[in-house]
């Protein structure tokens, strides 16, 4: 299994702001970049993605940054994975319509053994959480 980038930086950046949530305060992303070794520009539009997810807030000013929203004991890296990739291992997984997918899904020998990985990776990514990283 390959995660991109946006999920690496994604999950580095929820594990960077961790302590905001606890004494809330606001860290500014170009720390994060330049402690990191990260793309400021690209972090920045990561950012942004996980605040429209609900998992940080913004604020503006001297006092800027982001901050956690969600304890990052309760956030999960499965949840952050969501947030920056595709959900299903493959389309046809989670497709109510599976057969716009593959012409062949009815006879897939392999897709009840895929569904069944996927469910087993899931739970292992539920099990880690911001906070235990």
């Amino acid at each position: 299994m390959k995660f991109s980038r946006r999920t690496d930086y994604g999950i580095i950046l929820a594990q960077a702001l961790r302590s905001t949530f606890r004494d809330r305060s606001h860290i500014p992303i170009s720390k994060i970049a330049q402690n990191q070794g990260l793309p400021l520009v690209f972090l920045e539009k990561l950012a942004e993605r996980l605040r429209q997810a609900g998992y940080l807030e913004a604020r503006r000013g001297s006092e800027g940054g982001y901050r956690l929203v969600k304890d990052p004991k309760k956030i999960t890296l499965k949840e952050l994975i969501d947030v920056f990739e595709e959900p299903e291992m493959m389309r046809c997984m989670k497709s109510p319509h599976p057969q716009k997918h593959c012409a062949f899904v009815a006879l897939c020998p392999t897709r009840g053994k895929w569904l069944e990985i996927e469910k087993r990776v899931d739970l292992i990514f539920e099990s880690v959480t911001v906070d235990a990283l």
